[in-house]
């Protein structure tokens, strides 16, 4: 996979973690957001919303940290990512895009590009299927050993850390290939 200077350069890993699968009862609980460089930002936002029970049980005791305002979240997440409107890549994106532009708005509102990067989709174009990498805990094991990757160093559903997985595995993948 082969990047121009303003591509690579201009890459960020979102993950974000929500109430619900439903949008339109569901808010967004937390977003990480890792740079290329490495550099990272994690907020977790105040929220009414009633969490679903899958939510209660394997989110919400992630969410430690301090919770601020919608209008907080924003301004930190745009004075992290600057100007530049970066590209962003996540993981089965259609829920991080969704979640995103509930708390951004739409269009350039949004502090990244509106068109998110789907890593399972780049996943399935280079011959890895995506559903069968997460069907067992082993499986996703063997994968992510095979790129010396330790998995066991990532807290699984928590959204810096799952945004800090999906980078290193695009510089695992892109060093690779």
């Amino acid at each position: 996979m082969q990047l121009t200077p303003y591509e690579s350069e201009n890459l960020i890993f979102i993950d974000t973690e929500f109430t619900s699968l439903d949008p339109s009862v569901g808010e967004i609980l937390s977003i990480g957001i890792v740079k290329l460089s490495g550099e990272e930002l994690y907020v977790e936002l105040e929220c009414d919303a009633e969490p679903s029970s899958w939510v209660q049980k394997h989110i919400l005791p992630t969410l430690m940290g301090a919770k601020v305002s919608r209008e907080q979240a924003i301004r930190q997440v745009r004075k992290f990512l600057g100007r530049k409107k970066p590209f962003a890549i996540a993981y089965v994106d259609n829920y991080d895009a969704l979640y995103a532009v509930k708390l951004f708005g739409e269009g350039e509102k949004m502090p990244f590009k509106w068109m998110t990067i789907d890593f399972a989709s780049i996943l399935f174009a280079n011959g890895i299927n995506p559903g069968k990498l997460f069907a067992t805990e082993s499986e996703a094991k063997v994968f992510y050993r095979s790129l010396g990757i330790k998995l066991e160093n990532y807290q699984q559903h928590h959204a810096l850390s799952d945004a800090r997985l999906l980078r290193d595995v695009w510089v695992k993948l892109t060093k690779i290939s």
